[in-house]
């Protein structure tokens, strides 16, 4: 039986041994040749790589082997077909490389394969024996493409499980260092209080610390309730970055938003992300840098959606956090980037500033990237630039 199980045909005219072990060693090299010059033509990054394209080859030469033990009625004793398909996946999933890439490479090895069997293994007239060619070529193909998805779909759970165990983090942070934090405080006033009721002045000004911290407590829990359910929705992504800056940032802190490019057919899950990934930036120059000025970036060009937050604050040292393993934020940050195919790049300097800049991939491609719809635009004609975030509302 076959790697993918398919009952096996016999077929007496084809079951001479020489011939056999000639068809599959030729066919097999004519194939790989086909199939390398493929590989090196479509101008695929993630295809390109030496290790990448001797995967792929192996994983032809197993499908060439598949078709012809389906041939020919025998199975070949070195066909080591599904494990390969499992190495291939779970290399891809860790390197981050995108499902479309494994749909390109199938889709050309049965370019590669499919008139080079049919050639050699069927007459010019025989369009039943084509056809089964076909078919069979198709399920070695699926049948190892299936296979070979398991592991990415586990490495997506994995990262989306990990994201959102640290936004929980993130929120029972926040619940305790601040909510809590200014409730204790204020329980403190308060009994404060009640041992100076005697020095009316002094107990006022209990009374009064207390009242600002439940007022910020308050303030600090219809944030977390704002982080958790605001979303872009039916807005742009713009429109909904514009009001995040509105509401959260403080008026004192000069912020400005600039977008170039046209967002109108950017998938909704795309949107969505960023928006959490910026939010966080954002959120994190606020409570970090000690920042006066906040700059968000929006840009589609050449294949690529440019996302960045900027800060004109006390910044840090990245290499001494990242050994320090802080920065927990930032990883969750990344995972979430990964989901979509794209990157977190992180930069500082002392006493300088911080920017977080995320950049997704946008082309229809598949060589470049999963995602499209961010298309250039005129400033002049559409809106586009850099302005400051109104704050009269």
């Amino acid at each position: 039986m076959s790697g993918y199980g398919m009952a096996l045909r016999g077929d007496g005219e084809h079951a001479d041994e020489e011939m056999i072990g000639y068809d599959r060693d030729a066919v097999r090299a004519e194939v790989v040749e086909s199939y390398r010059s493929r590989l090196r033509s479509v101008g695929s990054i993630a295809l390109s790589e030496e290790a990448v394209v001797e995967q792929l080859v192996q994983q032809a030469s197993l499908v060439v082997d598949d078709v012809l033990s389906q041939f020919y009625g025998i199975l070949f004793e070195d066909v080591i077909s599904l494990p390969l398909s499992m190495e291939i996946g779970a290399t891809r999933a860790e390197q981050g490389v995108h499902p479309t890439q494994s749909l390109l490479a199938a889709a050309l090895m049965f370019e590669a394969a499919f008139p080079i069997l049919a050639r050699r293994l069927a007459d010019d007239l025989d369009q039943e024996k084509t056809i089964t060619i076909g078919l069979d070529l198709q399920r070695s193909i699926m049948v190892r493409l299936a296979v070979g998805s398991v592991p990415y779909v586990n490495f997506l759970l994995a990262k989306l499980l990990s994201a959102y165990q640290d936004e929980r983090h993130r929120i029972a942070r926040d619940l305790h260092d601040r909510i809590a934090h200014g409730m204790g405080v204020a329980l403190q006033q308060l009994d404060l209080f009640e041992f100076y009721r005697d020095d009316p002045e002094r107990a006022a000004g209990n009374v009064a610390i207390a009242r600002e911290a439940i007022r910020e407590g308050l303030r600090g829990t219809r944030q977390l309730s704002a982080d958790l359910w605001e979303r872009v929705g039916d807005d742009s992504l713009e429109v909904a970055l514009g009001k995040y800056l509105r509401t959260t940032v403080p008026r004192s802190t000069r912020t400005t938003l600039t977008t170039f490019g046209d967002e109108t057919d950017l998938p909704w899950e795309v949107r969505e992300e960023l928006y959490i990934l910026l939010r966080e930036a954002v959120r994190n120059a606020l409570l970090h840098s000690g920042t006066t000025e906040i700059h968000v970036e929006l840009e589609g060009a050449d294949g690529v959606l440019r996302a960045a937050v900027s800060d004109r604050g006390c910044g840090f040292d990245v290499v001494a956090t990242r050994q320090a393993r802080r920065g927990g934020g930032l990883t969750s940050m990344r995972e979430r980037a990964a989901l979509l195919g794209g990157t977190v790049n992180l930069s500082s300097r002392v006493g300088e500033g911080t920017t977080v800049e995320v950049l997704v991939p946008l082309a229809e491609d598949p060589g470049l990237g999963p995602w499209n719809g961010w298309g250039a635009r005129s400033d002049a004609t559409d809106g586009g630039g850099t302005r400051d975030v109104d704050r009269s509302g």
